[in-house]
């Protein structure tokens, strides 16, 4: 049951993107069995691999997987545009900023990140986990404002 609940979500949420994706575009079957993903490291020295399964993150509109090791945690960020992403393995660990409760998250759940508001991730260790993130803009990584030094 917990497996059908999990290909629901990541279905609903591929269905939804790709609707929005081709809507622009000429309609074509795709295809990416697991083991002829792509991963690349998603910025230099630092340890999360992305696979993308449409579009260019670093230009426009995207779908990617995001593999985040166990024990890993990203620090507080945030990202000029909204996000919608679906866990698709692991246990990830979602915080918002001035938020005490960090939220524990299981294989299904869906998060939608506003765009400009800080947050805080990480992945719980025993396992990797394995997030599906779809923007319809360039995604970015910004870091939070620094108090001005006191004179």
């Amino acid at each position: 049951m917990k497996t059908m609940k999990l290909f629901a979500a990541v279905m609903a949420v591929s269905m939804v993107a790709a609707v929005s994706y081709a809507a622009g575009a000429a309609k074509k079957a795709a295809m990416h069995p697991a083991s002829e993903l792509k991963w690349e490291p998603m910025a230099p020295n630092v340890p999360i691999q992305i696979a993308t399964l449409w579009g260019d993150r670093n230009k426009g509109e995207s779908g990617i997987l995001m593999k985040m090791p166990g024990g890993f945690e990203s620090g507080m960020h945030g990202h000029t545009s909204d996000y919608h992403a679906v866990l698709v393995a692991g246990t990830w660990v979602h915080t918002e900023e001035g938020s005490t409760e960090a939220k524990e998250l299981t294989a299904g759940s869906y998060v939608m990140q506003p765009g400009k508001t800080m947050h805080n991730d990480s992945c719980k260790a025993g396992a990797d986990c394995v997030i599906f993130v779809h923007q319809k803009k360039k995604a970015d990584f910004l870091m939070p404002k620094q108090p001005a030094p006191k004179k």
